[in-house]
């Protein structure tokens, strides 16, 4: 089996889950999971979300109609994250976003073609798995806060507070694009932190973009799924590896887009075109 070099491997076995935490829509959210140990099959992962370039390539070579918008850093102290309306060059190696979960879900069918081997989304034990390896790290890179500055920050949600401070005061050190106001904040080129690295090889999953999974937020809700990663406009809070969200109970994920969201393939090998 040939896995492209963009991807790393997962192996097989047991790693440390949890414990759940979740800061909003907690009126819908199940209790939560103690802190435990879980077993996995083998599984490999992107090594990073996928970008504006790679997703305007899937554009361009299948027509899909996406119903979602190009964003780019084009604002100004007002708004610095500016939804713009061609595909903006500048931002080919940053995160897409704007993505519903089942926009994913036709790039994962597109690309599982091109490569012979089926791809689509994590779920919330794999994605965690490998954000956090098999000792239970809180974020990617071991317990290192990423902004101990911002440790005074509220869960959710931010107020004027936070968007004051952050039009006045630049981090002191950012190992994970967040805790910024979605207003004067952005997200970074993959990469751009070399710190923010998994056990495995994955980048980023720790704050600038939440990711899609295929978890449910809730069984009792079948048409709303887990994010995890946190983002550049949410707190540094939600950086931790076992935080979870759902980007809305209202608006179903298959439809659900933000300027915040986007997502990272995976593949299982045991399971074929």
């Amino acid at each position: 089996m040939s896995i492209p070099n963009s991807f790393v491997r997962v192996p097989a076995g047991a790693f440390i889950y949890g414990p759940e935490e979740t800061y909003e829509r907690l009126e819908q959210c199940p209790p939560p999971k103690p802190r435990q140990t879980l077993e996995l099959d083998e599984f490999w992962i992107a090594a990073t979300p996928v970008t504006y370039q790679q997703w305007k390539t899937f554009l361009d070579e299948t027509g899909f109609v996406w119903r979602g918008n190009w964003w780019a850093n084009r604002g100004d102290w007002r708004r610095r994250y500016k939804m713009v309306n061609t595909y903006p060059p500048e931002m080919a190696n940053y995160p897409i976003v704007d993505v519903s979960q089942a926009d994913a879900f036709t790039y994962c069918e597109w690309f599982s073609k091109k490569i012979g081997q089926r791809c689509t989304l994590p779920t919330e034990e794999q994605w965690e798995k490998a954000a956090r390896g098999t000792a239970g790290r809180t974020y990617p890179w071991g317990e290192q806060h990423p902004r101990p500055e911002l440790q005074w920050q509220k869960k959710f949600p931010v107020g004027p507070e936070t968007y004051l401070y952050s039009l006045i005061v630049r981090p002191r050190r950012e190992l994970a694009r967040c805790g910024w106001y979605w207003r004067n904040g952005v997200p970074l080129p993959i990469g751009a932190i070399p710190e923010n690295i998994s056990p495995y090889g994955c980048l980023d999953m720790a704050g600038n973009i939440w990711e899609w999974t295929t978890s449910l937020y809730n069984p009792n809700l079948p048409s709303f799924h887990v994010v995890k990663g946190g983002s550049w406009g949410y707190t540094v809070h939600h950086t931790k590896t076992f935080v979870r969200s759902a980007c809305s109970v209202t608006t179903p994920s298959a439809e659900y887009r933000a300027q915040g969201t986007g997502f990272r393939l995976v593949i299982n090998p045991r399971v074929s075109l």
